[in-house]
């Protein structure tokens, strides 16, 4: 699978911005010209003159049309650019007018409107013919100059429309990501509110009653502080099921991320489906195992090829995925990584992992959480996790998770780490 790569807008508005400028090197024929004939001091003075006011006018209006402001006008710049341009003309004859076109239709293109900027083609076409004939250039030297000109306002005009709809494009972009983003807030709070509003409405009532009761009736209020209490654990239990849906990640989303982030590290990734739909459940303790399985591979195989396999069958859904990495050197204690063995040690080959118990690290690193946590979400599901070298070379990350796994299961390992410490919560949540 080929990784998707964003484009960067900002760097292909350098690269824009720098061919603009590199188009100013067209100028060096019509000076070189000009400098061969010998010319007067004050002549070459007016000429440098005129090609940096030219330049200045030009770098200003490209500038403008490859920014954020590319739909406002700079006239000064236009007004410059077109006043030196002509200014030129007499001073560089001929191969000036061959080229200060290129520059006058590009220029127009970017700051006027349809109408005007046919007006302004049209207008230099007109001078620059004029001016070739009145330099006694022959016809059959000057007649395809204003075809040429019509060539490149088409070009430059659909370019400059492109570009519009290219810059719409990302606006737009924008607006969907902080739409869906304002639109996940009011699901959340609209699901929260459900989830909670009913529960603690009748544990306000309660509580009042109990309050009420509690002078006449100690009995009463006692039983219906016990009521309460009963619904706020139900409320508390509500809310971490809800959580945890929120939380689970989607299994395409975690392959397609990793297929890119290993690819942008020299990583050939191979992704091979299941052959059916996997239950929801299931998919998000695999999406778990794949983050964590990507994470290892990019951090310390020094692996040139990953394989991503899913499997499943009548009673299982099952992820599986190889490398043919070596290991890194050992790191210092600490890093979130594995533990050190010596290259060949037969003793970790691929072990499988039961309720809670610790996964097999990667040689070369200090154990981490990472695996740790994964095997603690898998053995929480009844499901079982094998990681270890393969004896062939490479590592080996193996999850089967069985289908009648619930979000049940998933919450109520996430509700223990998260009663146990705040440190163990975060790290299932981000392995």
């Amino acid at each position: 699978m080929t990784p998707v790569r964003e484009f960067d807008f900002a760097k292909g508005r350098a690269a824009a911005r720098a061919g603009a400028c590199a188009w100013l090197l067209l100028i060096g024929w019509p000076l070189w010209a000009f400098m061969e004939r010998g010319p007067e001091p004050l002549a070459v003075i007016a000429a440098l003159g005129g090609v940096a006011v030219f330049a200045a006018c030009w770098v200003a209006i490209m500038w403008r049309m490859l920014s954020s402001r590319a739909t406002t006008s700079n006239p000064w710049a236009v007004a410059g650019l077109a006043g030196s341009g002509l200014a030129l003309l007499p001073l560089f004859g001929p191969p000036w007018a061959y080229t200060s076109f290129v520059y006058a239709v590009s220029a127009f293109a970017a700051t006027l409107p349809a109408v005007a900027f046919a007006a302004a083609t049209a207008a230099t076409a007109a001078v620059e013919v004029t001016a070739l004939l009145v330099s006694g250039a022959p016809l059959a030297q000057v007649w395809w100059v204003p075809l040429v000109i019509a060539a490149q306002a088409v070009a430059v005009h659909s370019l400059r429309h492109m570009g519009l709809l290219v810059a719409r494009l990302d606006a737009a972009r924008e607006e969907v990501a902080r739409l869906a983003v304002e639109n996940e807030r009011l699901r959340f709070a609209r699901d929260l509110h459900d989830t909670l509003g009913h529960t603690l409405t009748s544990i306000t009532i309660r509580s009042q009653l109990a309050a009420r009761l509690a002078p006449a009736d100690p009995g009463r209020a006692a039983a219906e502080m016990t009521e309460v209490e009963r619904a706020a654990r139900r409320a508390l239990d509500e809310v971490r099921r809800t959580i945890t849906g929120y939380r689970a990640p989607s299994l395409s989303e975690e392959l397609e991320g990793a297929t890119r982030n290993l690819g942008v590290a020299g990583i050939e990734v191979t992704v091979s489906p299941a052959d059916g739909p996997i239950p929801a459940a299931a998919e998000a303790l695999l999406a778990w195992s794949v983050r964590e399985a990507a994470t290892n591979v990019l951090r310390h195989s020094r692996a040139r090829h990953c394989r991503v396999a899913l499997r499943l069958d009548e009673t299982s859904a099952a992820l599986e995925v190889t490398d043919d990495g070596h290991p890194a050197p050992a790191t210092a204690p600490g890093d979130d990584a594995h533990p050190a063995t010596a290259p060949g040690d037969d003793a970790h080959q691929a072990a499988a992992v039961g309720d809670g118990g610790r996964a097999p690290a990667r040689s070369g690193h200090q154990a981490g959480s990472g695996l740790a946590g994964l095997a603690e979400r898998v053995g929480a599901a009844g499901g079982r996790l094998e990681a270890g070298p393969r004896p062939g070379g490479g590592y080996l990350l193996r999850v089967r998770v069985p289908l009648e796994a619930t979000q049940a299961d998933v919450a109520r390992v996430e509700a223990t780490q998260a009663n146990a410490t705040p440190t163990n919560a975060a790290r299932a949540g981000a392995p």
